[in-house]
């Protein structure tokens, strides 16, 4: 049987296979590793950049939120003057040439009104676009600094 494995075309297969063989009974020595797993998300979260960016964040926010009242307020103010313009043009105790000129300064009003809207829902949406992408882009600094940190580490313990 010797002669048979190392002759003919089964012993030109043989070395290869025996050799095969005990490559990979010696595999699970060298495929031996060890393996760490991390909760990211806890580790996001409680890392000191991301608290001091949700805390610049929020006053980022609060700021867009202020100005946001302020415009409203201005636009509420001014609403309250069209109505009270809009019913002194409609006096009829004054002169007519009185009357047009209110409705005139109405006007100009309403359309100081309609161009305040449209500058609230411009501002309203550059502020939600504005903090979205200064979210996404802390988010995304932040977790290539854990990333980087958890592979060093990773590499210094082998």
């Amino acid at each position: 049987m010797k002669n048979w494995l190392r002759t003919g075309s089964a012993g030109i297969l043989a070395g290869p296979v025996i050799s095969a063989l005990l490559l990979f009974s010696s595999c699970p020595a060298f495929a031996q590793g060890r393996t760490a797993t991390i909760d990211l998300r806890k580790v996001f979260d409680k890392y000191w950049k991301t608290i001091q960016a949700d805390t610049a964040l929020k006053d980022r926010a609060a700021d867009m939120e202020k100005e946001h009242k302020n415009m409203l307020e201005d636009w509420r103010k001014a609403k309250e003057d069209y109505q009270s313009l809009l019913s002194k043009a409609n006096d009829q105790a004054v002169s007519t040439d009185e009357r047009e000129r209110r409705k005139k300064t109405a006007e100009e009003k309403l359309k100081y009104i309609k161009d305040t809207e449209d500058t609230i829902m411009q501002y309203e949406k550059q502020a939600r676009t504005t903090l979205d992408e200064q979210r996404k882009r802390m988010r995304d600094n932040i977790l290539g600094e854990i990333r980087t940190a958890v592979n060093s580490k990773a590499k210094a313990g082998s």
